[in-house]
């Protein structure tokens, strides 16, 4: 087979993979009652508070619940505007996630296609999104993240392909939205403005203007919505701590699966050094890649290389679905062929595992949801789990661990309340008699796990849960 026709099949196989297997994920979540995400579970929890009590930022006080949203608005604002239309808050917060991924799709479409990327050439690069864990586990579900990266990748687009002034003032605001989805997306916003007023001067004023003046009209309305509470959630609260090894982890779990590609990047990139650092696409790596150094936060997660990955997608996938420069390199071509192939089923293996653990939480969620039969608030470290039984968490143990850890909360009126009788039962998805490890660690605060340790009764429940009860 000639290589043009290896290279064309090649490119509609992939979009092929990543449509379908997106469908699927997809479409497979809408049947199960939760998400597999930590995170999608306290987003829900948010958006259900606040449509139950008016309040989306609450102020942090001794007495329960005990809920910050790290988080900026436009997500939610999104969700509880198809909440209007009669649907549940996890379905709309679907739905809202689901635009998104299709904002994502056709950004990335768009500016490759804006970069002449044509045809089969096209259809791969796109479709080498399929291959990214990080890519393809926030399409599903509840999440804010795929927003924000549809925002950063337009307002890159934009910039780098326009040559008029309003092409400048539509790329600042696109960049400002996203901040508005998840206020991390300043990092490449800044790398992106950067860019234009080194290699595009003269539309740098229209798009730092544009992007500034957003900023400004954006942060007003939210001060003004929900006032400077919302700035210490977003800003005070969400710091954390760090640790290396964290770092690491995150690093062998989302850096690794593409280390062929990122070093053929490299490659090309060097062979045509001075094209490469004029180009947007390039910076955009660069400080991706500077920024997932920030997975060293705990907690962190896929989100923090998302953007890597995506300026990973615009580089490599017209080049590597490209036959004329597939027949200069055959040995990065049998290389770079195996790592998407070995990626396209890691992803797939890892979503199908995700899919599985949620079938067997459906199976036992009757009895769990029976358990908790009765109670307002639930305390238990799985806000979506507990939602899924009509129920309100009391804590959100990560964020209120961190801030414990940093003099901002304290976790003793809630360890009273626990030793006391307050609470009468705890839903946990470890065994709290024995040493807590791994994420439980993070999320709990050690005085916490202390009190789980007292409780007079510790029983196990399905899928893995421990019912606490006092």
């Amino acid at each position: 087979m000639p290589l043009a026709r290896k290279a064309a099949l090649a490119g509609w196989s992939q979009l092929g993979w990543f449509i379908a297997l997106s469908v699927v994920w997809s479409g497979l979540l809408l049947t199960l009652p939760l998400d597999p995400d930590y995170t999608s579970g306290e987003l829900l929890d948010h958006l259900e508070s606040w449509r139950a009590s008016g309040v989306l930022y609450p102020g942090l006080s001794p007495e329960a619940p005990y809920r910050v949203l790290n988080y900026p608005p436009l997500v939610f604002v999104l969700a509880r505007g198809l909440g209007l239309l009669g649907m549940s808050g996890l379905l709309a917060g679907r739905l809202v996630n689901a635009l998104g991924a299709l904002a994502l799709v056709v950004a990335v479409g768009a500016w490759a296609r804006s970069r002449g990327v044509r045809g089969a050439r096209l259809a791969g690069t796109v479709g080498l999104m399929g291959a990214s864990f990080p890519i393809l586990y926030g399409l599903g579900g509840f999440h804010l993240e795929i927003w924000a990266a549809a925002g950063t990748v337009a307002g890159f687009a934009l910039l780098d392909r326009g040559s008029s002034r309003w092409a400048a003032v539509l790329g600042g605001v696109a960049l400002a939205i996203a901040c508005f989805a998840k206020q991390t997306q300043l990092f490449p916003a800044l790398v992106a403005l950067a860019w234009v007023a080194s290699r595009r001067r003269s539309m740098a004023p229209a798009a730092v203007a544009a992007f500034a003046a957003s900023g400004i009209v954006g942060a007003g309305v939210i001060t003004q919505l929900w006032g400077l509470e919302a700035w210490r959630h977003m800003l005070i609260y969400t710091v954390g701590t760090f640790s290396l090894a964290n770092l690491g982890l995150q690093a062998v779990s989302h850096l690794a699966p593409w280390a062929i590609l990122f070093g053929f990047l490299v490659r090309t990139a060097r062979a045509d050094k001075q094209s490469s650092l004029g180009d947007i696409v390039f910076w955009y790596w660069c400080g991706a890649l500077l920024w997932s150094l920030s997975a060293a936060r705990l907690g962190s997660s896929y989100a923090y290389f998302l953007d890597l990955h995506l300026a990973t997608v615009m580089w490599v996938g017209p080049r590597l679905f490209d036959p004329l420069w597939a027949g200069r390199a055959a040995v990065w071509r049998w290389l770079l062929a195996l790592q998407v192939v070995g990626a396209n089923v890691g992803v797939g293996a890892a979503l199908a595992t995700n899919l599985a653990r949620l079938r067997e939480v459906e199976e036992d969620l009757p009895e769990l949801c029976a358990l908790l039969e009765g109670q307002r608030d639930v305390l238990a470290e799985e806000a979506g789990l507990v939602r899924a039984c009509g129920h309100a968490s009391v804590i959100h143990p990560f964020i209120l661990s961190s801030l414990a850890s940093r003099g901002l909360w304290d976790p003793a009126p809630l360890e009273a309340d626990l030793r006391n009788g307050a609470y009468p039962l705890v839903l946990l998805p470890f065994d709290p008699r024995e040493p807590a490890g791994g994420v439980h660690a993070e999320r709990w605060h050690p005085a916490l796990l202390a009190a789980f340790r007292t409780a007079p009764s510790v029983e196990p429940v399905g899928a893995g849960r421990w019912l606490v009860r006092w």
